[in-house]
């Protein structure tokens, strides 16, 4: 896709001729979710046909055992009514579809009582997502925002969190200076530096990254949890402090950032103890991060992979063997991916987070 051809490109390059060099959260913004051509408006990135596969595409023993997770806090919490189930940022469908499955089975009182909202910026994928669910799409609300609702919260970010804008800040020999994206014919979009700024506590390392975004959304989910109770959990790849986060990823492979701007995922690891923060500032009770490896298996994914295993062909067993170690173990997502429980101040302790 040539410049002239990319609108996402041509408005970020008029933005700048206009303005000077722009943030880089701006640019994220604009690429990702900013107008119908960005990248998750106008493409479907998930699966093997996409750009990236999440751990839902991977296997159902993912949602399976977060939903499980979910109705077992909801019990151990006096089940309550009314709750409200939320999945930010739901991909494909297919984590509420493998939860659905699993409440109308094993948790039939969860199942038949819960309002449950997707949190969706893009209409393509709100359709694929309804698609997928089918008949269980008509009691599914689809919106932008939080449902406002009284009683428990009960939210899942899978993979939700990286998406948002951060901005970054770099240390240099007269200070912290923000990093900028500019644009000029002879080398396209590159990094520009902002004036100095004093920053608000002294990172580690040569880089700063924060998203304000990710910190208003964790403030707001625990404002909801102070008052009403509940759980969320967020499952994501963590931050390296120090270092830079920023990816881009295009058909399975990683890509310069600022190439192909609305074609390519932007993403950048997230800051746990940020989160937590924020949550906590707000009312509610953080636990974790723990290894997304150690959440499933205290969750009992070995158990689930042996059920699935019992009654599948040689095939099957060699993809459940395969998702077991994707999932799971430290050389794939079992240690990079990183588990936070945020719930309400008088819930209970979650035993899977005992003693991690």
């Amino acid at each position: 896709m040539s410049q002239e051809e990319n609108p996402v490109e041509a408005l970020a390059r008029r933005i700048i001729a206009a303005q000077g060099p722009i943030s880089l959260a701006a640019l994220m913004r604009l690429a990702n979710t900013g107008m119908p051509d960005s990248y998750y408006q106008a493409n479907q990135p998930f699966g093997p046909s996409g750009d990236f596969v999440t751990a839902p595409e991977i296997s159902q023993m993912f949602g399976e055992l977060l939903a499980l997770a979910v109705a077992d806090h909801w019990q151990q919490t006096g089940s309550q009514l009314p709750a409200s189930v939320v999945e930010l940022g739901p991909g494909r469908g297919l984590l509420m579809a493998d939860a659905l499955r699993i409440w109308r089975q094993a948790a039939p009182d969860f199942y038949r009582c819960i309002s449950i909202t997707m949190v969706e910026a893009s209409a393509a994928l709100a359709r694929a997502q309804a698609e997928r669910l089918g008949a269980e799409a008509t009691r599914i609300a689809w919106q932008a925002d939080l449902p406002e609702a009284d009683g428990p919260l009960f939210l899942i970010a899978n993979e939700f969190f990286d998406a948002l804008p951060i901005q970054q800040f770099l240390r240099t020999e007269e200070g912290w200076r923000e990093r900028l994206v500019n644009w000029d014919e002879a080398r396209g979009f590159h990094d520009a530096l902002g004036p100095v700024v004093a920053a608000i506590r002294e990172p580690e390392g040569d880089v700063w990254e924060q998203s304000t975004e990710a910190l208003v959304w964790a403030e707001r989910i625990g404002a909801r949890l102070a008052a009403h109770g509940g759980l969320a959990l967020v499952i994501d790849y963590a931050n390296r402090p120090g270092a830079t986060s920023l990816r881009g990823i295009r058909r399975h492979q990683m890509s310069a950032p600022l190439e192909a701007l609305g074609a390519t995922d932007l993403s950048a690891g997230v800051d746990f103890a940020a989160l937590a923060g924020a949550a906590e500032a707000a009312g509610a009770k953080a636990h974790g991060p723990i290894g997304q490896g150690m959440f499933l298996q205290a969750l009992g994914i070995e158990a689930r992979h042996a059920q699935l295993s019992a009654r599948a062909n040689a095939a099957q067993k060699r993809e459940l063997d395969s998702a077991l170690h994707q999932l799971t173990d430290a050389s794939a997502m079992g240690d990079s991916f990183q588990v936070l429980a945020l719930m309400g101040p008088n819930d209970p302790f979650p035993a899977i987070f005992q003693n991690r």
